[in-house]
């Protein structure tokens, strides 16, 4: 069957015409790619993605080898189940024919995430990572007063992990962080703030969750020689001031 044919099979309020049109302006993934061939012969087993309204990325930077973008809160790096749900590795596949995801960030968290443009570049990249040579800072809100630096090196999942948590500010009831990690196990920094009794504000799996609109985690900065300081803003969202954590 061609594409066209089975958007508008899959989708019944979009045409043949319409989907010829989002095949054209690239809003159509074939398997995670975005294609722009309307009459390419797809099958069952081929995942068809319609992205009718792409919401603008936040480029941070970018060069020839990598392309640095500023995640907001609630949107996952990569594809997930819910095919509702665009993933910021969909989105860039419109834009990019070639992207590689080197690491990602937890959906409720907001900031850097840093994707290789050549597969040469990304088997570079990945090594850095998992070497922990890339330098990555982390700000984060947890609940509790954190009043001198705290070093955790329990493992996580069975395996070493460090971070370094510094308290930038206190309120009494919550404390302003700057976390560093130096490895990059899924969900270190929440795991790591609940084992000391201090979760991450808004963290409704390690902690209670609270009233807070979202997670308070931000990923502030990647460093390495490389690349320099690849930073992202913490967001509106993130705010040590909003009267909803206290």
């Amino acid at each position: 069957m061609r594409l066209d044919q089975a958007i508008a099979a899959l989708h019944p309020a979009i045409s043949r015409r319409k989907a010829r049109e989002l095949i054209a302006a690239r809003r159509v993934l074939v398997n995670e790619r975005a294609v722009s061939i309307a009459s390419r012969e797809v099958d069952a087993s081929d995942r068809i993605a319609v992205v009718e309204d792409a919401p603008e990325l936040s480029i941070i930077r970018e060069s020839d080898d990598w392309i640095a973008i500023d995640k907001p809160a609630g949107m996952p790096t990569q594809p997930t189940r819910d095919r509702e749900q665009r993933s910021l590795e969909e989105l860039l596949r419109l834009r990019f024919r070639e992207i590689w995801l080197v690491h990602r960030l937890d959906t409720p968290t907001s900031g850097v995430v840093l994707f290789a443009r050549t597969p040469e570049y990304a088997a570079k990249l990945s090594a850095l990572f998992a070497n922990g040579e890339i330098r990555k800072t982390y700000l984060a809100i947890l609940e509790g007063e954190i009043a001198e630096e705290r070093v955790v090196d329990t493992q996580v999942q069975g395996k070493a992990a460090r971070t370094t948590f510094r308290p930038l500010r206190v309120d009494g009831k919550t404390t302003l962080i700057e976390a560093i990690i130096e490895t990059g196990r899924t969900h270190q920094i929440r795991i790591h703030a609940q084992s000391i009794g201090h979760p991450v504000v808004g963290d409704r799996r390690y902690g209670s969750g609270g009233r807070a609109a979202r997670l308070m985690l931000h990923a502030w900065k990647l460093e390495h020689a490389s690349f320099g300081v690849l930073e992202a803003p913490p967001p509106t969202s993130f705010s040590f001031e909003s009267p909803i954590l206290r």
